[in-house]
């Protein structure tokens, strides 16, 4: 009896880990939010692209930033904190120097298609 409750268990444990480990992992790209009015100006789909994975990639940093528990005792936790939300910035900045209240007819799938990457 106890040998059927530790297989169940292991079971059970197993499929936990490996849901956890594939929703942590799993990074799905996002449209980025856009303008709806009729004078956005319109960029190319692969600047489309590149401007799905700049709003994505910042988004994700900007979470795993939140989440930092910073050590003010060491210089080293502060700077690297201070690195990734420098790198945040510079992203945010490209992001809306070259894409923000710009529109594209491939928004949608360029988002789809790095999802299947």
């Amino acid at each position: 009896m106890i040998s059927l409750i530790s297989k169940k268990s292991s079971r059970l444990l197993a499929f936990i880990v490996t849901f956890i480990a594939s929703s942590a992992i799993a990074l799905v790209y996002e449209v980025p939010p856009s303008t709806t009015g009729s004078y956005a100006p319109y960029i190319s789909d692969s600047a489309m692209e590149q401007c799905v994975r700049l709003y994505n990639k910042a988004k994700w940093l900007i979470d795993e930033i939140d989440k930092i528990q910073v050590n003010q005792y060491s210089q080293s936790s502060v700077d690297s904190y201070n690195s990734k939300v420098t790198r945040h910035s510079k992203m945010i900045n490209n992001f809306n120097q070259g894409c923000a209240g710009k529109q594209s007819e491939s928004a949608y799938r360029a988002a789809q298609k790095l999802n299947k990457r």
